[in-house]
């Protein structure tokens, strides 16, 4: 079981000034208790590759693995030619980083909004996720979107891309039912998981369900927590992360094929005393 605690969970300590990526890592294998970092890169004040040595060397003395890097910036359309040259550029820094690091995948978000994908946005799309593919595979590591926002929550588009790009180095961080149609979708996302979010909401609804799901599709990436409110951030990720716990220890008990509602859904439904 390879449980992580996204650093994005702790972005309001970050914005403050009372937590950097180093404090971070301690925390996670000190206080949470985990093995794998999930970094998001509003944590990585700068790519130089004197810092992520550092980073590399802080992670290898607390025995931690990368899981994913959340790349929040760089995203791989952009409408503009030069905001898209300078946006695939820094990118590419992030992958050596993820190299110098270890990292098991990487996120980065299509891009688009409110407009429809044109043909000229997929194929770009599919070529450069083509090239990511090919350089992080030389590390084995998987890259791709999240089911995030905007064009990364659409089924269609997902499904284009994934298909256009058809590659092993190919992935999906499945961000829990955060799709734009979820019947429509959530296979397709499951059958391609590189990693995951599981946002508090899940916890109380369907993480056992998705978990049995992942585990019986042979997934071999972390069960990441990740915390949204930026209050109290510390305790509510706590919380988060020790239900996931529990849930993980329900399925082992019980098997993948469980049809048990997870213990805490039926609690918080009301559905039992204790």
């Amino acid at each position: 079981m390879k449980l992580a605690v996204a650093s994005y969970s702790l972005h309001q300590m970050v914005y403050d000034g009372k937590l950097d990526v180093f404090g971070y890592l301690n925390m996670i294998k000190h206080d949470f208790r985990v093995d794998y970092a999930d970094i998001w890169s509003g944590m990585l004040p700068t790519l130089d590759e004197a810092f992520i040595q550092k980073i590399r060397e802080e992670m290898d003395r607390l025995g931690l693995k990368l899981a994913n890097i959340c790349v929040d910036g760089p995203h791989v359309w952009m409408a503009d030619p030069e905001q898209r040259a300078a946006h695939k550029a820094q990118m590419l820094e992030y992958i050596r980083a993820g190299r110098q690091l270890g990292a098991e995948s990487i996120r980065i978000d299509f891009g688009g909004r409110d407009e429809e994908m044109t043909d000229e946005a997929l194929e770009y799309l599919i070529a450069t996720y083509k090239e990511y593919c090919e350089l992080c595979g030389q590390f084995g590591c998987k890259i791709g979107p999240e089911t995030h926002w905007g064009w990364d929550r659409v089924p269609e588009y997902i499904r284009k891309v994934r298909d256009g790009v058809n590659s092993p180095w190919y992935g999906i961080l499945y961000h829990i039912d955060n799709l734009a149609d979820i019947e429509e979708g959530e296979e397709l996302c499951l059958d391609h998981c590189m990693h995951t979010h599981f946002p508090a909401r899940s916890i109380t609804t369907k993480a056992k369900e998705i978990a049995c799901r992942l585990i019986k599709k042979g997934y071999t990436g972390a069960f990441s927590v990740e915390h949204h409110s930026g209050q109290l951030e510390v305790e509510r990720t706590h919380w988060q992360l020790a239900s996931l716990r529990e849930i993980m220890a329900e399925i082992a008990a019980e098997g993948v094929d469980t049809q048990e509602k997870a213990y805490m859904s039926q609690l918080y439904a009301g559905e039992r005393r204790t």
